[in-house]
C-alpha cells in the first residue's frame, strides 16, 4: 500500500472512530471496529458519489443492528468528503 494512501485511509479511520455508531471509542482493543468498512468506503470516496457513501453508511450502520436515515447520515457523509484522495494515484 502506497504511503499516501495509507494516510488516507488514516484519516478515513479517524472520522469513522469519532463518529463511532457503536460507542467504542477509547476502548484499545476497539480501535480496528470500524476497518473492515474503509475500503469500501475509499472506493466510494474515490468516485465522489455522495450518493452511494450515503447508501453505504445506511446498510453499515443498518448491519450494526442500529436504525439509520439518508438524512441522520449526512453529517458524516461530507466530513468522509471532505478527505483529500487526490494525491492517491492508481497503478492503472
Amino acid at each position: 500500500m502506497k504511503p499516501i494512501m495509507a494516510a488516507s485511509l488514516r484519516r478515513l479511520r479517524r472520522v469513522l472512530m469519532d463518529w463511532d455508531p457503536i460507542g467504542v471509542h477509547g476502548i484499545p482493543e476497539a480501535a480496528d471496529e470500524y476497518d473492515s468498512y474503509t475500503m469500501p468506503i475509499y472506493s466510494i470516496l474515490r468516485n465522489r458519489s455522495a450518493e452511494a457513501l450515503l447508501d453505504y453508511l445506511r446498510w453499515m450502520t443498518e448491519h450494526m443492528g442500529l436504525p439509520a436515515s439518508r438524512d441522520s447520515l449526512r453529517p458524516i457523509a461530507m466530513k468522509l468528503l471532505q478527505i483529500d484522495l487526490s494525491h492517491d494515484e492508481t497503478d492503472e
